[in-house]
């Protein structure tokens, strides 16, 4: 059974998660699924529960002190709420029997009212038929249901099921420190075998960051009008694969160093660009690069995959174009 916890109880030790979720819910803009990667954090689960009594929640509270006597938080907690279903392996499979009782209860009229919510855990155990009966789920999404996966193994997981989610990242750091919550985050969520120091320090890059500098740039001075210019300032400039990946983790890097510039904090990333981060950072609250910040990470993380470049990097900019 999982602790008691509510989500403002990871205020601090996952705070881009929190920050990201819980301007979603306040600003009405929950996805119709997410895919959470507990990167092995002991309180993963917890973490999951607690954004569930969030959303659920009638006043979307995130502490117990404003919601002491919140009956729907307590029933999730007891596992008693209607709306809420848990689907777990059965003998170490998730079988595609378990997904077809679930569209099945989800097919009837809601009896609490507001959000339903399904969580498959260790989504990574769906056999291959209940990914593809998932998928079915997934693609054709009702108002007020929420799919949220839950894993520590996210590599094992369908790319084709990733790629239909809103990815969030948890750290696995046990420090309930804001800024080291902030400064780990980034790259642990970029792990990747790319050395981007000696990328950085090879001359032969400069273009490379040159035309991510230029992208920043325009895409904060005009918005979702960058569309129209993609193929000139992405498409022509990041000509394969490795090129994209390349390009997205400079950029989460660019506004990872924005981070540290609004927290006063030094040892930037890009030193040859500090005015251009100042300025950046004048523009945009904590909130919006955080997003900016995440978007980017996942949408790394599925190039990652053999999934369509141009897709995933338009994709990239309508989000980016909320946090405006």
């Amino acid at each position: 059974m999982v602790g008691d916890f509510m989500l403002d109880d990871f205020k601090d030790s996952q705070f881009i998660a929190y920050s990201l979720l819980t301007n979603s819910i306040r600003n009405n803009k929950l996805s119709h699924a997410y895919l959470i990667d507990g990167n092995n954090n002991e309180y993963g689960f917890d973490f999951v529960m607690s954004l569930i009594k969030m959303i659920i929640c009638e006043e979307h509270y995130s502490n117990f002190d404003k919601c002491f006597e919140c009956s729907k938080c307590k029933r999730i907690d007891d596992g008693n709420y209607t709306e809420v279903k848990i689907i777990e392996s059965d003998s170490f499979v998730i079988k595609k029997e378990q997904l077809l009782e679930l569209q099945n209860d989800f097919s009837r009229t809601a009896i609490e009212g507001g959000y339903r919510i399904y969580v498959i855990k260790d989504c990574e155990k769906m056999n291959k038929q209940a990914s593809n009966s998932l998928l079915k789920f997934l693609e054709e999404p009702e108002d007020g249901i929420i799919a949220i996966l839950f894993t520590n193994n996210v590599n094992n997981v369908l790319k084709t099921v990733i790629s239909r989610c809103q990815l969030i990242k948890l750290s696995n750091t046990k420090k309930n420190i804001k800024k080291n919550a902030i400064i780990n985050f980034a790259y642990a969520c970029c792990d990747s075998k790319i050395d981007i120091d000696k990328f950085v320090n090879d001359q032969s890059n400069n273009d490379i960051i040159d035309n991510v500098i230029l992208f920043i740039d325009y895409y904060e001075e005009n918005g979702l009008d960058i569309m129209i210019y993609l193929k000139k300032m992405w498409h022509s400039k990041f000509l394969v694969r490795e090129d994209s990946i390349y390009a997205l983790i400079l950029m989460v890097n660019f506004y990872y160093d924005i981070l540290k510039y609004k927290y006063n904090i030094s040892n930037y990333f890009f030193n040859d660009y500090l005015s251009f981060v100042e300025k950046i950072a004048v523009k945009n609250d904590v909130n919006a690069i955080i997003n900016k910040i995440n978007i980017c990470i996942s949408k790394c993380e599925l190039l990652k995959y053999n999934l369509n470049v141009n897709l995933l990097v338009d994709d990239m900019i309508i989000r980016l174009g909320e946090c405006l």
